[in-house]
């Protein structure tokens, strides 16, 4: 190897080693990251080691396997010596001196044209000092694994493994109490099903995801075994959650309805059966009322005397709505005001109180939006009723129906989640009971409707004994009939409110004292009585006719 060779071959392990250095640096920064991660391992699961050796083990083995891994790289991708004398003209400036030396084969470096180019680049060569040109020098790469080292140190003294006890108790789950959670998470499921068919039928697009949801959270219940009681309960309050927040979006049409019951003087005719339905709380039966109303306002079958009274009584349900809207956005102002003006003046629990007013009055804010709207609508059809215009009077009536439609839509799905919430409490209870392993009796508030029986064996609900799975349905007479039935009245019993202390003494009663005062009134004063009177007015009485005895 001459002189050229030589500078070539030297440049050559300079890149490899550069090359080599940088990817070190990668290697070993992903290498101390698997390694801190295996050493946490052992805290959150047990395992049957040395800990000790399991931690040098991966630190020394990633570093081992970080250096392998880059040598390799380095050799594999390591270049060529002809592309290294390529880099070494362009480095020097020796305008491909070295290259076309380097290129040259065996009988052109013979010939009077090859020895004097190579004597040429040799004698170049021998000047030139690789070292300077091709630098083994660190970049911003080393300061990754450096990086690692700080939270490797960390966990290496936070982290404690798992010993045998603790991981038994941690992990083992009591098998009878995993089956009662499966039995109950089942039992909830099917009656979400069939609430979410429910709500299918009656066209309630939002109740029916809402119960998807929580079927689709019921069947990560149902498909864990494993699950405790502990984590069951977790998901439970989580589905309850999702109910509680649907209802306050819905809000109530209580507040409709005590407004229609404070209606003082409503005109009788066709609209009074639309108010008391409204008061009564069948939402559906005032919607079918005003779309008949408005079918024969459309129609032209109501009389001049029956148009004129429905005028009246929609306006006058119109002005009760709007009145009642107003009211509850006043009293809101006037409780923003006083949140207000306690913050300003540092009451921070009375402002804390205040606030939790106002969330309970912005609650009702959606059933007070449907209040207005119902109160325009009403107001619509009052007017056009009043300038003779049946037709607009009637579309007028339509929109009422529509919004009396969407509350009785409300009142049914409020009414199916009151049911849901209280079928969830009946199975958090369930899910305790120590008596019927989950499948429900009286203990746990259920009340036998889960098919249990007086005697032993589960049968299919039908006959005695612990029933499982659902029964047939049957056709039942859900007909209602009115009956009379006499009261048993009987002598009440006596009941001790409490004692008072101090001796017994005679009182006067109220009609003694009754007697007294109108006895004195009706008759004149008798100046003879013998009356015996206080020691202080004897004492007074004898001094004053003492002093009249001695002519004072």
């Amino acid at each position: 190897m001459n002189r050229l060779e030589q500078k070539v071959s030297t440049a050559r392990r300079r890149l490899v080693l550069a090359k080599f250095g940088k990817a070190l640096c990668m290697t070993l920064f992903v290498g101390l990251i698997v390694a801190t991660v295996a050493i946490a391992v052992p805290a959150l699961k047990f395992l049957e080691i040395d800990f000790q050796a399991w931690t040098y083990g991966w630190i020394g083995g990633a570093s081992l396997a970080a250096v392998v891994i880059a040598g390799i790289y380095a050799i594999a991708t390591a270049p060529t010596m002809q592309s290294v004398a390529a880099e070494v003209d362009r480095r020097f400036g020796l305008r491909e001196r070295v290259s076309s030396s380097m290129a040259l084969d065996k009988a052109t470096k013979e010939s009077d044209f090859g020895i004097a180019l190579v004597a040429d680049a040799e004698k170049r060569a021998d000047q030139l000092a690789v070292a300077d040109r091709f630098p083994l020098k660190p970049s911003r790469l080393g300061w990754m694994p450096l990086a690692i080292i700080p939270v490797l140190a960390v966990v290496l003294m936070l982290v404690e493994p798992l010993n045998k006890t603790t991981a038994s108790s941690t992990a083992a789950i009591d098998p009878v109490e995993a089956k009662q959670v499966q039995t109950v998470a089942s039992q909830l499921k099917k009656r979400i099903q069939q609430q979410k068919r429910k709500a299918d039928a009656a066209g309630l697009e939002e109740a029916k995801e809402m119960y998807e949801k929580m079927e689709s959270q019921l069947d990560k219940i149902t498909g864990k075994k494993d699950m405790d009681r502990k984590d069951a309960m977790i998901a439970m309050n989580d589905l309850k959650k999702q109910l509680e927040e649907r209802r306050e979006q819905l809000g109530s049409p209580d507040q409709m309805r005590r407004a229609m019951s404070q209606m003082k003087g409503l005109e009788s005719g066709p609209g009074e059966k639309v108010a008391k339905s409204i008061e009564k709380g069948e939402f559906g039966k005032a919607e079918q009322a005003v779309k008949d109303l408005a079918d024969k306002m459309r129609d032209g079958k109501l009389t001049s005397e029956e148009k004129e009274q429905l005028k009246k009584q929609v306006e006058q349900m119109a002005k009760v709505l709007e009145k009642n809207a107003e009211q509850h956005e006043k009293k809101k102002q006037e409780l923003q005001d006083k949140i207000d003006k306690a913050k300003k003046e540092g009451r921070g629990n009375d402002a804390a109180k205040l606030q939790q007013e106002m969330n309970q009055m912005q609650s009702k804010d959606a059933q007070m939006q449907q209040m207005s709207k119902m109160a325009q609508a009403m107001s619509d059809a009052a007017k056009a009723m009043k300038e003779g215009k049946g037709g607009e009077a009637a579309d007028a009536m339509e929109k009422m129906a529509d919004q009396l439609g969407d509350m009785a839509d409300a009142m049914s799905e409020l009414e199916d989640l009151e049911m849901s919430m209280d079928q969830l409490s009946e199975s958090k209870s369930q899910m305790r009971c120590e008596k019927c392993g989950g499948g429900g009796c009286q203990s746990c508030q259920g009340n036998g409707q889960f098919g249990m029986g007086q005697g032993q064996g589960e049968g299919n609900g039908m006959g005695k004994g612990n029933g499982s799975g659902d029964r047939p349905e049957e056709e039942g007479d859900t007909n209602t009939y009115d009956t009379q039935v006499r009261g048993d009245v009987k002598k009440g019993k006596a009941i001790i409110a409490g004692f008072a202390d101090g001796p017994n003494r005679k009182g006067i009663s109220r009609e003694d004292v009754k007697a007294a005062i109108q006895s004195t009134l009706n008759e004149e004063s008798d100046p003879s009585e013998n009356q015996t009177l206080p020691r202080t007015e004897q004492e007074h009485a004898r001094q004053y006719f003492d002093s009249l005895r001695e002519g004072k």
